[in-house]
């Protein structure tokens, strides 16, 4: 009996987003799913502060992982992805924030149950292009010591990134999920 409470146990982390120079701190939860809570009324919990949060938690802030709090900046995924070019090699540093911002926005839609917006992110395209991506972070259990990747894009994978982060922003603003968030200006071509 104990084995099965330990593997339905809910795991939850804050995580908190910046974008248009303001911060949110949502929770980020994972039971074999990783989504971010929401309340009875299917809103996502959120606050500007990590004490702010846990007071709108109440009890629920115990079962809470403080220490273990993560970051993402659509400011700066923003212009990462807008300076994404054909044949240039990208940084660990956006590969990671890349990968970071990808995998956020896929919680939120698993979250929201989008599944048709997440089925576009595993077209052929996405997903060489995450593998770029994951590769580029250069994980020390997958990168050879000495050596490190930066991948290249071609233009239709980055196309392809850029058309799809924006028809998830523009989905979960308007479902009202991102009041705050305003439609990226991105330059699709």
């Amino acid at each position: 009996m104990g084995e099965l409470l330990s593997e339905n146990k809910v795991e939850m982390y804050p995580y908190a987003y910046i974008y248009q120079k303001r911060k949110t701190v949502l929770i980020w939860q994972t039971n074999g799913e990783d989504t971010f809570r929401l309340d009875s009324e299917n809103r996502l919990i959120s606050a500007q502060t990590v004490e702010e949060l846990k007071h709108i938690l109440g009890k629920d802030a115990d079962s809470v992982e403080w220490s273990e709090v993560a970051e993402i900046n659509f400011d700066r995924f923003r212009t990462a992805l807008k300076n994404l070019r054909h044949d240039r090699a990208s940084s660990e540093k956006t590969c990671s924030l890349l990968l970071d911002g990808w995998n956020f926005l896929e919680d939120m839609a698993r979250t929201f149950g989008l599944d048709k917006e997440m089925e576009k992110l595993r077209t052929s395209t996405m997903n060489k292009a995450y593998k770029k991506l994951f590769y580029g972070n250069n994980l020390s259990p997958m990168t050879p010591d000495g050596c490190s990747y930066h991948p290249l894009w071609t233009s239709e994978e980055i196309s392809a990134l850029r058309r799809s982060f924006e028809n998830i922003f523009n989905l979960l603003i308007k479902n009202g999920i991102f009041k705050e968030i305003s439609i990226p200006d991105y330059n699709i071509t």
